[in-house]
C-alpha cells in the first residue's frame, strides 16, 4: 500500500509541476523552488527572495515564472520535485532548507544550472559547499546560523536563577544537532547543566517536552523544522506544563516561546535573491562567497512568558527591538 502511495504522489507531483514548467519565453526567467516543509520562517524567507527579486526588476508574471513547490518535509519528494525540474528546464534553483538544498546539489552539480540556497546552518557540514569563502561548485546561498552564544545567554537574562535546560531537537534534522551541540557548549560555559532531547517525529513533542518536566528549569529549541511545524502543539505543552521555552527563531517566539536574538528570514530571503540577481547579471556562483545575516535583533513574548509564570525582567523588555 505504501508503494502505491509513494507512485501515486509522484505521479502527481510530476503532472503539478509539469504543468506548471512549460519552456520559458525569451527573456524571462525560470526559477524552480522547492521549500522542505510549511512553517512561517521558510515562507518569509520564500517571500523575501521573491520580493527581492521584484525589486532587482524579476517580476513575476513579466520577465519571471518561479515554479514552486513544498516537499512537505519528505526527503524523497525533494529528490523527485528536483529530478522533474531538471527534466523541465529551468535557468536556477532555490532551494529552503537543508534536506532541499541537498536534494537541489545531487541534481544540478554536474549541470550549468546553479544553485541557491537559504535557510541552511552548515552548508559545509551539508556537503553543499567545498568552503563558505570558495564554494567550489555552481552553488551559494546564505546561512541562518545564529549567535547560539547570545541566544543561551538571553535564558540567563530571563531567568538568572536557572541552574539547568534542556536542549530538544529533531534527530533526523543535521543543522538542528550542529545547533544543540553548539548550545551545548555555550550553556555549559554559562554553568548551566544540560539535558538533550530528541524527537523522531512531530508528533511525539508532547511527550518529549514532558519527559523533562520537573527535571530542568527552562527548554531551548533550534531552528528545527518540525519544532517549528508544531509550534502550537509546543506551546500547549509548555502551558500545561508550566515550563519556559527559548527558540532560536522569531517566528517560533511569536507562536509560543519567551525571547530569543533572531535571525530575520524574510531579509535572508532578500540576501539570497541578490547573490542571485548577481548570478544572472553575469558573475560566477562558483565564487561567490555563502554569506550569513550581520545583525539580530532581540525578540520577546512577554503574553506568553505571562503564560507559564515568568516574568521578563525590565531591562530585557528595553533592551527587544520587538513585544509579543
Amino acid at each position: 500500500m505504501k508503494k502505491v502511495l509513494s507512485l501515486v504522489m509522484a505521479l502527481v507531483m510530476m503532472l503539478a509541476i509539469t504543468g506548471c514548467s512549460e519552456a520559458a519565453d525569451d527573456g524571462v526567467v525560470t526559477v524552480g523552488v522547492i521549500q522542505f516543509m510549511q512553517h512561517a520562517s521558510l515562507d518569509e524567507a520564500y517571500q523575501g527572495f521573491v520580493d527581492g527579486l521584484a525589486e532587482a526588476g524579476y517580476v513575476e508574471g513579466e520577465n519571471l515564472k518561479i515554479d514552486f513547490q513544498n516537499a512537505s518535509g519528505e526527503v524523497g519528494n525533494c529528490q523527485q520535485i528536483c529530478d522533474i525540474f531538471a527534466n523541465n528546464g529551468i535557468d536556477l534553483a532555490l532551494a529552503i532548507a537543508t534536506p532541499a538544498a541537498q536534494s537541489a546539489v545531487n541534481v544540478f552539480q554536474e549541470t550549468d544550472i546553479p544553485v541557491f540556497f537559504t535557510a541552511v546552518t552548515d552548508a559545509v557540514g551539508a556537503g553543499l559547499v567545498e568552503s563558505n569563502e570558495v564554494p567550489g561548485k555552481n552553488v551559494t546561498g546564505t546561512l541562518d546560523m545564529p549567535v547560539i552564544a547570545d541566544q543561551i545567554a538571553v535564558i540567563k537574562d530571563v531567568l538568572p536563577e536557572a541552574k539547568k535546560i534542556a536542549i530538544l531537537y529533531t534527530s533526523s534534522e543535521a543543522n538542528s544537532e550542529i545547533q544543540a551541540n553548539e548550545a551545548k557548549a555555550a550553556a555549559e560555559a554559562l554553568g548551566l547543566e544540560v539535558l538533550i532531547q530528541t524527537s523522531s517525529s512531530s508528533n511525539d513533542i508532547p511527550q518529549v517536552i514532558s519527559s523533562v518536566v520537573g527535571n530542568v528549569d527552562a527548554i531551548y529549541i533550534p531552528s528545527d523544522n518540525a519544532f517549528a511545524s508544531a509550534m502550537a502543539t509546543v506551546n500547549q505543552a509548555a502551558v500545561e506544563n508550566q515550563i519556559p521555552v527559548f527558540c532560536a527563531v522569531e517566528a517560533m517566539i511569536a507562536e509560543g516561546g519567551i525571547a530569543t536574538t533572531a535571525i530575520d528570514y524574510y531579509e535572508l530571503g532578500k540576501q539570497t535573491a541578490a547573490m542571485a540577481v548577481r548570478v544572472l547579471n553575469g558573475e560566477s556562483a562558483t565564487e561567490m562567497a555563502v554569506e550569513t545575516q550581520k545583525e539580530c535583533a532581540l525578540v520577546v513574548n512577554k503574553t506568553f512568558a505571562e503564560s507559564v509564570g515568568v516574568e521578563i525582567p525590565a531591562e530585557v523588555l528595553e533592551n527587544a527591538a520587538t513585544v509579543y
